[in-house]
């Protein structure tokens, strides 16, 4: 192993070293050292097999051992796609498993095995010129203690990219008439949140509701995994994206574009396909976002300034990720004339990868299947699993809850920031800062099954050190040349790989 990934998983183990021992399952991007306090507990090969031991593996030269039912087990490093890490750690919270390739820089590491802890023992990472960063932590309690469940506005690095998001919310539990939530900066980054509102959605048994991108809510009650699924080198994918599950397809990053293409059956007149996708940005993607910001140097605050007042400088940014897909990922439909984009995948991630809608016009495809192309810039995507359904729309009834309670740390009430879309934001600078937000539940409908979403709304700046020239060329070079944002990405992480 490479220095820098051996630097990264110690890195990683120590904040998850100190106090009072529990135990975590996550994902590392490399072997790890030989801590007492941690154990390879599996592994998914590259060949899309995942492995459970019997009891912790053993890293010898180039190979890794184990037991698997009893018997000897061993394969190559280089066979190794993720190993799944039992740590142990001061936290006393509800394990959270995390996936983070084995394409993950060092800084994404340190983020994932933070968030492995629990919320009063989480560790802090920090970042240099390279930094990543992500959006705003969500943790929902469950009865007993709150558990990492989603993020919200990914990707709104600049006031002037601030959103709405609109995420599932998969473990939180009423207790007393409340859901509580927990949000916290768990990123080297400023964030600014502006709202924060509860959807509760109250619908009938066997069906699942999904948010798509603008805050439409879809039914789904026939989902029909694909028939097919090819990368662009013919490879089968079809085991990475049939299901849910630890196969993630996440190709290392490289200046040139991927390419997936689904085939789905196709019910005779359909004229609208809902695609069901479990889809994220990488943690690499953050770490992207803070190199390429990093080549500003001093002048970022400037550059934020910018793009948060200048219509002109912020529609030059959003016609950037608009063309290159880092943030957002044009969905093609094969029709007699070709492949033409019928829909969009918004970012989302990267450490939850719940399903989301994006419908389609499927009225111009032919015959009984649909062929689904996405061309996603390699090493900012992950693709876990794909589905279409074709179904009629459900009664979806919403009840929006505003938050009945807010406080910080130290007390302070945020209710007049977060009830309300106003531009007052709840603010949060430094790492580890946190606040508890709770919402009065509605009692339960009989009959009826309940799904819960956070409709979120804000943006954050990521922390850049500032030293050093800037590189305003090569920054502006990204920008405005195709695929030079991509090229630079390879070039970093070929370096790193070293």
């Amino acid at each position: 192993m490479n220095r820098w990934w051996m630097t990264a998983m110690i890195m990683a183990l120590g904040l998850l070293a100190a106090g009072c021992m529990d135990r975590h399952r996550l994902a590392q991007p490399g072997p790890v050292t030989a801590d007492p306090k941690s154990a390879i507990m599996g592994i998914t090969t590259r060949d899309g097999v995942e492995v459970t031991f019997d009891g912790p593996a053993a890293i010898q030269g180039d190979k890794l051992v184990a037991k698997v039912k009893h018997k000897p087990y061993e394969t190559a490093l280089a066979n190794v796609q993720r190993y799944w890490v039992e740590t142990r750690s001061l936290n006393k919270a509800k394990t959270i498993g995390l996936a983070a390739g084995v394409t993950v820089a060092v800084v994404a590491v340190v983020v994932a095995a933070a968030l492995a802890g629990s919320v009063g023992g989480l560790g802090s990472p920090r970042g240099g010129s390279g930094a990543g960063g992500c959006c705003l932590y969500v943790y929902s309690w469950d009865g007993e203690r709150y558990n990492f469940d989603t993020e919200a506005y990914t990707g709104a690095i600049a006031r002037g990219l601030e959103r709405d998001d609109f995420s599932l919310l998969q473990k939180v539990r009423e207790q007393d008439g409340e859901y509580r939530l927990l949000i916290s900066n768990d990123a080297d980054e400023t964030q600014y949140t502006d709202l924060l509102e509860l959807w509760v959605v109250d619908h009938e048994p066997g069906v699942t509701v999904r948010s798509g991108s603008d805050g439409s809510l879809y039914s789904v009650t026939a989902p029909l995994g694909p028939l097919a699924a090819q990368d662009g080198q013919g490879n089968d994918l079809l085991a990475w994206l049939t299901k849910r599950d630890g196969l993630i397809w996440e190709p290392e990053p490289a200046a040139q574009r991927q390419e997936v293409v689904l085939t789905f059956p196709k019910p005779a007149g359909a004229q609208q396909a809902k695609l069901v996708a479990s889809a994220t940005e990488t943690p690499w993607a953050g770490e992207m976002a803070g190199r390429m910001l990093g080549l500003l140097g001093p002048q970022l605050p400037a550059w934020y300034e910018q793009i948060d007042r200048n219509p002109a400088a912020r529609q030059e940014l959003l016609a950037w990720m608009a063309r290159e897909e880092l943030f957002a990922l044009r969905i093609e439909v094969e029709e007699a004339t070709g492949w033409q984009v019928r829909g969009m995948m918004p970012i989302a991630g990267p450490f939850v990868s719940d399903e989301r809608v994006a419908p389609l016009d499927v009225s111009r495809a032919v015959g009984n299947q649909l062929r689904v192309r996405l061309r996603p810039p390699a090493g900012f995507w992950a693709f876990n699993s794909f589905a279409v359904d074709y179904s009629a729309e459900r009664p979806l009834p919403v009840t929006r809850l505003e938050p009945v309670r807010a406080r910080d740390a130290a007390g302070r009430d945020l209710l007049p920031a977060l009830r309300v879309a106003d531009g007052r934001y709840y603010e949060m600078h430094q790492v580890g800062e946190r606040a508890t937000v709770a919402f009065a539940a509605p009692s339960a409908v009989p009959g009826m099954e309940r799904t819960l979403f956070l409709h979120s709304r804000g943006y954050y700046h990521m922390h850049v050190a500032e030293g050093g020239e800037p590189d305003a060329v090569a920054f502006q070079k990204i920008l405005t040349e195709p695929g030079a944002g991509t090229a630079f990405s390879a070039k970093v992480y070929a370096g790193k790989s070293r």
